[in-house]
C-alpha cells in the first residue's frame, strides 16, 4: 500500500467542516457527525477516473471525505501501460481531507476488488460511499449520501442508500425505497454489508425454496434470476447480483433519489458487464434530494414504474440472438447454417441477426461517379478527431483495439493477414517493412503489435491523407510507426517487403492506377483483406456506404470488385495467389469481404 497524502491512514478524528450542508435530522448520534469514507476503484481508465475525481471535487464534502483508492493490477500485458497511467494520476489526487491509494500486486478483477476493499474499508469504519471509476455524480450527491447515512444508521430495515435512479418518464417521488440492493454510487454500514453472501448457488436457491423469483426479477420484467445464474455459471462474475440477492432475502430496502444523482461513462463499451448503450443514460440532478419525509417501506408506485421501464428495454430477439453469436459462438452457428439450413432460412437469420444501425448500402449506381455525388470524403475532421480519441485509447493501453474508431476490449484479430506479416518477414531473414495504404493512425500496427516484438527489424508505414498524416506524426509515431502522405515518400524513405490493403481498395476510384504504383515499390508480398466483391460475375457495382453515428456518420462510394479481374490483373503483374480467405462478415447479400495473400514471382 502507497499513499499519496503524508497522512498515514489511522481512523480519523471526526469532524464536520464548516463547509457541510445542515442535518437533516436531530437524532442524529454525536459519533455520527462526520462524513463517510469514499472506496474508489480504478483499473484501465485513468480518463474515467479522472472525470469521476473531478465530479466528486465539486461536491462541497469532498474536502472533509477520506477517499481510499484501490488500483488493481494489469490482467493482461497489453494492459500495463493503463494500470501505470491509472496509478500515476490516482497518486496525484489532492483535494480531499485525506487520500490513500491502494496498489493491487495481482489481478482482482471487478468483483474481487470491490468486495474485499468494501470489506477492508469497513473493518476501520463504521459506514462507506462505494463508487467505479466510471461513476460520474452531481454536485449534491456526497450531501445526499451523507444525510442518508446518518438518518438510517440505526434502522435496520435500510441496508444501503443509491444514488443512481433509472431515466423514466413518469414521476418519482423525492425519495423512495425498494426492497434489495443497487451498485451504481452507493454506500452502506458495516452492519448491512456483514448480510453479503458471495455464494450465488445459496441465494439462488433460498430465492426458489421461497418462491421470490417473480418478485426478485421484477415481476418478470427484468431477470436478475438469470443474471444469478450465469454468475453460479462462470458466465459473468458479477458481485452486484449477489449483493442485490443477499439483500433481497433478508427483506432489506434500499435509498433511491427520485432524481439521479449518478451517471455511469462506463456504458460507452469500456466498462465490465456494461457494454454499450444510451438506454440508461441519465440527465445529473441540479437540485438537491430531499429525504425527511420518507416512508421507510417499498414504495409500490416506484416499483411499478421500474417495473414498466424494464419492460419497454428489454431486449427484442434480434439483441438476443445477436449476443449469442457474439459470445464466441459466431462461427459454429454460421457452419451449422453453412451445411445444414436451407439457403432462404440462412439469408432470414442474418437479416434477423444483422443488428440495426449498422452499416447500410444504397444502389446499385451505373458509375463510381454518379455514387460518388451523393456522398461526402473521409477527410472530415469530425472523422479524425474520433479515430484519434480512440487510436490513443489504444496506444496508452486503454482499450485492447481500435478499427473505424470503434474501441474493443480484446484484440479482433485478422489471423490470415498476421500469417502472412509473418511469412513475409520469415521470407527477408525476420525483417518486416510494411507499406500499409489507407492504414488510418495505425489500427493494423496495433492490432499486431504483439506478435511483431519478436521480430529483429520491424518499419510500419502508414500511408494516408494529409491531416491523418499530420495527426499521426505528432501524436501517434514511434520508432517503429511512420506516417507519410504519398506512395513515393515511402518508398523513398523505406523499404516495403509487404503492402498492405486492409479495407482501402474498395473506397479508390481509381483502385488499379493505385495499384501499379504500389507494385513498383519492390514489396514481395501483398496483403488484401477486408475488401467487397460482387457476388455475381460480370463488373464492378457501385453503391454508397453509409455508416452510423455510433462509428462516425459518413457516406462514401464503394465498389464490389469483379473477383476474377481483380485477380488476373495481379496475376498478369506477376504475382501468384497464395491464399484466400473471408475476413468480414456479410454486411450487403450483393458482396462478399474477403483477403488474399498474393506474393511476387521471383525470375
Amino acid at each position: 500500500m502507497r499513499s499519496a497524502s503524508s497522512r498515514p491512514w489511522t481512523a480519523p478524528i471526526w469532524e464536520r467542516p464548516c463547509v457541510s450542508h445542515a442535518p437533516t435530522s436531530n437524532r442524529r448520534r454525536l459519533s455520527s457527525l462526520m462524513y463517510a469514507p469514499i472506496a474508489l476503484f480504478a483499473h484501465v481508465r485513468p480518463d474515467h477516473l479522472r472525470q469521476t475525481v473531478e465530479a466528486l471535487l465539486r461536491n462541497p464534502e469532498s474536502a472533509g471525505s477520506d477517499l481510499i483508492v484501490f488500483c488493481d493490477a494489469s490482467r493482461t500485458q497489453d494492459k500495463i501501460l493503463a494500470v501505470q497511467a491509472t496509478r500515476e494520476y490516482a497518486e496525484s489526487i489532492l483535494g480531499f481531507r485525506s487520500v490513500t491509494v491502494h496498489h493491487r500486486s495481482e489481478n482482482f478483477g471487478l468483483a474481487k476488488s470491490i468486495t474485499t476493499g468494501v470489506s477492508q474499508v469497513l473493518e476501520r469504519y463504521d459506514r462507506v460511499i462505494v463508487l467505479e471509476d466510471d461513476i460520474v455524480t452531481s454536485p449534491f450527491f456526497l450531501s445526499y449520501m451523507n444525510d442518508a447515512l446518518d438518518r438510517y444508521v440505526e434502522d435496520d430495515r435500510v441496508i444501503s442508500i443509491h444514488g443512481y435512479v433509472l431515466p423514466v418518464q413518469e414521476q418519482l417521488p423525492e425519495a423512495f425505497f425498494l426492497r434489495g440492493a443497487d451498485c451504481w454510487g452507493w454506500a452502506t454500514w458495516r452492519r448491512g454489508w456483514k448480510l453479503f453472501n458471495p455464494d450465488g448457488q445459496f441465494l439462488l436457491d433460498e430465492l426458489k425454496r421461497k418462491k421470490l423469483v417473480y418478485s426478485f426479477d421484477f415481476e418478470g420484467a427484468y431477470r436478475f434470476s438469470k443474471m444469478l445464474e450465469d454468475q453460479i455459471a462462470g458466465n459473468n462474475d458479477s458481485w452486484a447480483v449477489r449483493w442485490h440477492a443477499s439483500a433481497f432475502l433478508a427483506n432489506k430496502l434500499t435509498l433511491y433519489p427520485g432524481r439521479s444523482l449518478v451517471y455511469n461513462s462506463g456504458n460507452d463499451g469500456t466498462g465490465t458487464h456494461c457494454g454499450t448503450t444510451e438506454a440508461l443514460d441519465v440527465e445529473l440532478s441540479t437540485t438537491p434530494i430531499r429525504i425527511d419525509e420518507v416512508i421507510v417501506e417499498e414504495s409500490v408506485a416506484a416499483k411499478k414504474i421500474m417495473i414498466e421501464f424494464f419492460r419497454k428495454i428489454r431486449p427484442p430477439l434480434r439483441s438476443k440472438l445477436a449476443r449469442l453469436l457474439k459470445n464466441n459462438m459466431r462461427s459454429r452457428l454460421n457452419d451449422i447454417a453453412k451445411h445444414w439450413l436451407p439457403p432462404v432460412f440462412v439469408q432470414t437469420l442474418r437479416r434477423i441477426l444483422r443488428p440495426r444501425g449498422g452499416i447500410t448500402f444504397e444502389g446499385p449506381f451505373v458509375t463510381w461517379e454518379e455514387a460518388a455525388k451523393l456522398s461526402r470524403g473521409y477527410d472530415d475532421e469530425q472523422i479524425l478527431e474520433k479515430v484519434l480519441g480512440a487510436t490513443l485509447k489504444v496506444k496508452r493501453g486503454e482499450a485492447a483495439f481500435e478499427r473505424d474508431s470503434v474501441l474493443f476490449d480484446e484484440i479482433q484479430y485478422a489471423w490470415p493477414v498476421t500469417a502472412g506479416l509473418m511469412w513475409a518477414a520469415a521470407c527477408d531473414g525476420g525483417r518486416l517493412s510494411v507499406l500499409d495504404f489507407g492504414g488510418s493512425l495505425g489500427s493494423s500496427y496495433f492490432q499486431n503489435r504483439k506478435f511483431l516484438e519478436g521480430l529483429p527489424s520491424v518499419r510500419w508505414s502508414v500511408v494516408e491523407q494529409t491531416n491523418f498524416v499530420e495527426a499521426g506524426r505528432q501524436h501517434i509515431q514511434n520508432a517503429q510507426l511512420s506516417f507519410y502522405a504519398t506512395i513515393a515518400q515511402c518508398v523513398a524513405a523505406e523499404t516495403p517487403n509487404v503492402v498492405l490493403l486492409s479495407c482501402v481498395l474498395q473506397y479508390l476510384d481509381d483502385p488499379y492506377a493505385v495499384l501499379d504504383e504500389l507494385v513498383r515499390s519492390g514489396a514481395r508480398v501483398v496483403l488484401v483483406d477486408r475488401t467487397s466483391f460482387s457476388v455475381s460475375a460480370g463488373p464492378d457495382i457501385y453503391k454508397v456506404q453509409l455508416t452510423p453515428a455510433n462509428i462516425y456518420l459518413g457516406r462514401y462510394p464503394i465498389r464490389y470488385f469483379d473477383r476474377t479481374s481483380l485477380v488476373n490483373w495481379f496475376a498478369t503483374n506477376g504475382f501468384r495467389r497464395i491464399e484466400q480467405f473471408q475476413s468480414l462478415d456479410r454486411l450487403d447479400q450483393q458482396a462478399v469481404w474477403e483477403g488474399f495473400v498474393f506474393e511476387k514471382v521471383l525470375r
